[in-house]
């Protein structure tokens, strides 16, 4: 399994930066830092929040090792997806057995 600072690399490289000092800049520390980080050095959750933002990572990725590196963009819902999510829930099991179904035959091919 790869350790954080592994995966603090590949999503670097993954994101095409090759500047640390650009990157130290975006994320407001000091070179060394992003160096020490690399070497599974100590980070805190601030700043693996942050990372996670500046490069686009999923959180849980960069420090538990949990998914994809990209997982977050995968199971973000469009806000139409999240609206109908909430409504489902909302419905009891039987009307939405029945709602599903419907759907699912609304998208058979003819």
């Amino acid at each position: 399994m790869e350790s954080r600072g592994e995966r603090l690399s590949r999503a670097i490289k993954g994101r095409g930066i090759s500047k640390m000092m650009a990157l130290a800049l975006d994320l407001d520390v000091h070179e060394s830092a992003i160096s020490r980080w690399r070497k599974d050095g100590p980070m805190s959750l601030e700043n693996a929040a942050r990372i996670s933002e500046v490069l686009d990572i999923s959180l849980d990725w960069l420090v538990l090792g949990r998914g994809e590196m990209d997982a977050h963009s995968a199971e973000s819902l469009a806000s139409e997806e999240f609206e109908l999510v909430q409504i489902a829930r909302k419905l009891r099991r039987n009307t939405l057995q029945r709602l599903v179904a419907l759907l699912d035959d609304m998208t058979q091919s003819p």
